[in-house]
């Protein structure tokens, strides 16, 4: 007996009516008949009288129905209960760090992920600490994060630099200069990542040490709202630099400035270190 065409019963059986079932379960009303049928056939009896008023369930179809609906239950159950064991025997998960996935070859992880069932496919995004503690804690099993900590037990490795340049729009007294000094952006109204973001602390600390504190007049989420607040001059951007210069906006390096490093953590006796250690060396390639 397909257990599949429990439904068609069940939903026969709860309708009356043959053409509304069937289009309820996206069949023709003869093919639902011919399933009705065939069920009958099975069970050696009657499961519906057909009168004018529609179809009327015998008593062996009430029975039918009762226990039709438990075996249903039980076998959602059954294949639920799978899926959950299959979800942790993928158990390879990886984290995210807010800004990180520009940065990298996300194609690269992806493939990896496709070649390696153990991954969890996962693209969500945290704020840097969340990152670094869940892996800690082995919630995850690496993670991406923004800058190098030192943590006992904890293995980094360097994927990528990035440079961390000011965003300037045509017109603006910098335009022209090759490079800028941290002094420079003093009294300038600044575009800068959130506090969600490593590089919003980065600035504030950097702008503290050279004596002042930067005129932060947005606080964004993505690198391309800063592009848009830029282009539309309502102040200077300061990001890593993921953008291509432009007629409307240029890039222009801050001296002395620290690049954008983004790491690869993850236990050193992790027994998944090795498939770490395989991710990273794949998103560096």
């Amino acid at each position: 007996m397909n257990t599949r065409n429990f439904k068609c019963f069940q939903i026969l059986y709860e309708e009356k009516n043959l053409p509304n079932a069937a289009n309820k379960l996206f069949l023709s009303p003869q093919g639902l008949s011919k399933i009705i049928k065939s069920l009958e056939e099975e069970c050696g009896t009657s499961l519906f009288l057909r009168t004018k008023d529609g179809f009327v369930p015998t008593e062996s179809g009430k029975i039918f129905y009762e226990r039709s609906k438990f075996i249903s239950k039980s076998i959602n159950e059954m294949f639920s209960a799978i899926g959950t064991i299959s979800e942790r025997e993928r158990r390879f998960r990886i984290g995210f760090a807010a800004g990180t996935l520009r940065a990298i070859d996300v194609q690269s992880i992806n493939n990896f992920m496709k070649s390696n069932p153990e991954f969890v496919s996962s693209w969500n995004e945290y704020d840097n600490e969340t990152i670094l503690n869940r892996v800690i804690d082995d919630d995850i099993n690496c993670g991406l994060i923004v800058g190098k900590h030192p943590v006992p037990g904890l293995i980094s490795e360097l994927i990528k630099s990035v440079e961390i340049v000011l965003y300037i729009y045509n017109g603006h007294r910098l335009w022209n200069m090759n490079k800028v000094s941290i002094n420079e952006i003093k009294n300038e109204p600044l575009i800068s990542m959130n506090e969600n973001y490593h590089i919003y602390h980065d600035v504030l600390n950097a702008c503290n040490t050279n004596g002042f504190s930067p005129e932060i007049i947005a606080k964004v989420g993505d690198g391309e709202t800063i592009h848009t607040l830029v282009k539309n001059k309502i102040g200077i951007g300061i990001s890593p630099k993921f953008f291509p210069d432009s007629d409307d906006i240029r890039s222009i390096p801050i001296v002395d400035a620290y690049t954008w490093d983004v790491y690869g953590i993850y236990l050193e006796k992790s027994p998944d270190a090795q498939l770490a250690q395989r991710l990273f060396q794949e998103i560096r390639l």
